[in-house]
């Protein structure tokens, strides 16, 4: 028995309720036997419960599979610049709770980890569920992750370097803990909650302090070798752009990201001064001039951004979201515009902005940390 195929039966009965194990093997294509065992494992793990309410053909009514939705979680969370979001999600991701906190600066992994027991121990008595209820929990962070997805390789933001997160996190919650990479994990979760098809190749662009980017490819994310694929955010778009922090000029990152933009409205204003997104969009909304010739700006780059990247991958979706998303709405018409202008004919795709905003990157890992204890259970 594959790990895959026990995912795969999981995501069958996860897209079409109340069916049989025959269907499951035409739909699949996967042989009965096989099926009959994968359907067993996750019985005996609680993911899946049996219904007699097939239609009959003068015996008794066949046994129907269902997702349990009532006894098994996963909890997603978020590592951000200035927070900390969880949330609580059942096994056909629904979002049943959630929340949030400041995080504090300069943190220690362990401290880290103590701050995220806490909120998952408020989720777990908020939701009056049992702590063996929950099944696993994901953890998104602003770095490189290990290709085991236990090991945070490097975070420049948290200035760490090789820590072993899942397993100081195992230790306090006695939970199964993965990790992945905040870009990809807010891609993965726009694929699920737009209900893409299973072909789809969608590529998520996350604006931030940084510019991360983040590829599922027929609903898996593509991590490279090393789990350090798609550093977009340091291509260059503008050979004689500003300084980046990588040492070159004119990355992306250099020119889009949300310092960036900050800082360039208030060394432009006249004594003006703003502190977030939110406030320029407000001026925007005022029509202030130079907010709105910045939004444009911005834009634009993303639209490049996006072309080049369109052009490489030849994705059927590029879903942008992360810190930038209030301010989405005001420039998506001009980045779709923009975008056609630049990318070849042969490569271009359905461009959306985040449904799920802040909780994009907390929802992904939920569902991230459910599929990767599946591929467990051989």
């Amino acid at each position: 028995m594959e790990p895959e195929n026990v995912l795969e039966v999981f995501k069958t009965v996860q897209k079409k309720s109340l069916i049989s194990r025959t269907e499951i093997a035409k739909i699949t294509k996967l042989s009965p036997s096989t099926v009959g065992r994968c359907t067993q494992r996750l019985l005996e793990k609680n993911f899946f419960v049996e219904k007699r309410v097939g239609k009959s053909s003068g015996g008794r009514p066949p046994i129907l599979l269902d997702i349990n939705r009532e006894n098994g979680f996963s909890i997603g969370v978020e590592v951000g610049e200035s927070h900390i979001d969880a949330v609580l999600l059942n096994l056909v991701n629904e979002m049943k709770d959630s929340n949030s906190k400041r995080l504090s600066n300069h943190l220690s992994p362990n401290a880290l980890a103590d701050d995220i027991k806490n909120m998952i121990d408020e989720l777990v008595n908020k939701a009056h569920i049992s702590q063996e209820d929950i099944i696993s929990v994901g953890v998104g962070l602003p770095g490189i992750v290990s290709a085991d997805q236990k090991r945070l390789l490097l975070s420049p933001n948290l200035k760490w370097k090789d820590v072993d997160m899942a397993r100081l996190l195992e230790g306090k919650l006695n939970k199964p803990v993965f990790l992945d990479n905040g870009a990809n994990l807010m891609t993965f979760a726009e694929y699920h909650y737009n209900k893409l098809s299973s072909n789809a190749m969608v590529l998520g662009i996350i604006v931030g302090r940084g510019i991360g980017t983040g590829l599922v490819v027929k609903e898996s994310i593509f991590r490279g070798v090393n789990g350090a694929a798609l550093e977009a955010g340091h291509s260059v778009i503008k050979t004689d752009g500003p300084l980046c922090s990588c040492g070159r000029r004119g990355c992306a990152e250099a020119l889009a990201s949300l310092p960036r933009l900050i800082e360039s409205y208030n060394q432009q204003s006249k004594g003006k001064k703003i502190d977030n997104v939110r406030e320029l969009n407000e001026l925007f909304l005022k029509k202030d001039k130079l907010a709105v010739e910045l939004i444009n700006e911005e834009a634009f780059y993303l639209s490049v951004l996006s072309a080049n990247l369109a052009n490489i991958f030849n994705p059927s979706h590029i879903i942008i979201g992360g810190e930038i998303s209030p301010i989405l709405p005001l420039m998506i018409k001009t980045i779709k515009t923009s975008f056609l202008d630049q990318v070849l004919t042969t490569n271009r795709c359905e461009l959306l902005t985040s449904q799920l905003n802040e909780k994009s990157i907390a929802y992904g890992a939920a569902i991230m940390a459910i599929e990767k204890e599946i591929e467990g259970y051989i």
